[in-house]
C-alpha cells in the first residue's frame, strides 16, 4: 500500500491514495441484524456512486426526485475519493509513505500522524452527529417513495465509523515505511505557479508516478481552503 503525502503550501499536505477502480466494501465489519442490512446498504450505495462516476454522460434527471438521488450519489462518490485511504487502512499491516525529498522524513511522518489522529477525532465527532440524524429519519420510512435521508445517512454513519476504525489503525497497528520522492517536491513548486503552467507540472508529475486521479486531487485541493 502506497500513500502520497502531497504538499500544498509551505506547510499544507494532504494525504493521497490511489487503488484500482473496484467497489470498497463494508463486509468485513459487518455484523449480524441491524448493522449488517447498514453495511450492505452502504457497499451498494458505493458500488452506484463509482458506476455514475465513471459513466462518460451525465445528463441530469428530469424529475426532482430523479434530481435530488443524482446530487446524493455524486455527494457520495465525493466522499468515497475522499475516504477511501482511510477504509483501506483497516486491512493494511504496512504502508509506504512517500513524502517530499526536501523534507525530513520524521517530520513527514509526524505531520502525517497529526493529520491520523485528526480525522480519527473528527469521523468519531461525526459519526455521532450522522447517527442521531439517522434516527431522526427512520419516520420517514412509512413516506410512500425512497428515504433518501435515510438512505444518505446510513452511508454516512457507516462510512465514518470506517474512517474512523482506519484512522485509528493507521496511528496504532500499521507499520510505515517513510521515502523520499523528488516528484513530490516537484509538485509542491508547481502549486505556487500560475494556473496554466501549474496545470501542466501537475499532470506530469502524476503521470511519473502512474498515479491516474493525482492531478485531479491536486487542483481540486489547491481550490480548497487550508
Amino acid at each position: 500500500m502506497n500513500v502520497y503525502f502531497i504538499p500544498l503550501g509551505k506547510t499544507r499536505f494532504e494525504p493521497y491514495y490511489e487503488q484500482e477502480d473496484g467497489p470498497d466494501t463494508a463486509d468485513d465489519a459487518a455484523a449480524r441484524g441491524v448493522f449488517a442490512r447498514m453495511s450492505a446498504r452502504f457497499s451498494q450505495m458505493v458500488r452506484e456512486a463509482e458506476e455514475q462516476r465513471h459513466e462518460r454522460t451525465h445528463a441530469v434527471p428530469e424529475t426532482l426526485l430523479g434530481r435530488v438521488q443524482h446530487r446524493v450519489m455524486g455527494f457520495v462518490a465525493e466522499r468515497v475519493a475522499e475516504q477511501r485511504l482511510l477504509w483501506r487502512l483497516r486491512s493494511a499491516d504496512a504502508a509506504n509513505l512517500y513524502v517530499p525529498d526536501d523534507l525530513d522524513q520524521n517530520d513527514g511522518l509526524r505531520l502525517f500522524r497529526l493529520g491520523l489522529q485528526k480525522d480519527a477525532d473528527s469521523h468519531f465527532r461525526r459519526l455521532i452527529v450522522h447517527t442521531l440524524g439517522l434516527l431522526v429519519s427512520i419516520p420517514l420510512v412509512v413516506v410512500p417513495g425512497p428515504n433518501v435521508l435515510g438512505y444518505l445517512f446510513t452511508f454516512t454513519v457507516v462510512g465514518h465509523f470506517l474512517a474512523y476504525r482506519g484512522a485509528r489503525r493507521g496511528l496504532q497497528e500499521v507499520r510505515w515505511s517513510v521515502l523520499p520522492s523528488d516528484v513530490l517536491t516537484a509538485i509542491g513548486r508547481a502549486v505556487e505557479c500560475p494556473p496554466p503552467e501549474r496545470f501542466h507540472l501537475i499532470h506530469d508529475a502524476a503521470e511519473r508516478l502512474r498515479l491516474r486521479r493525482l492531478a485531479r486531487f491536486v487542483e481540486r485541493m489547491c481550490s480548497a481552503p487550508a
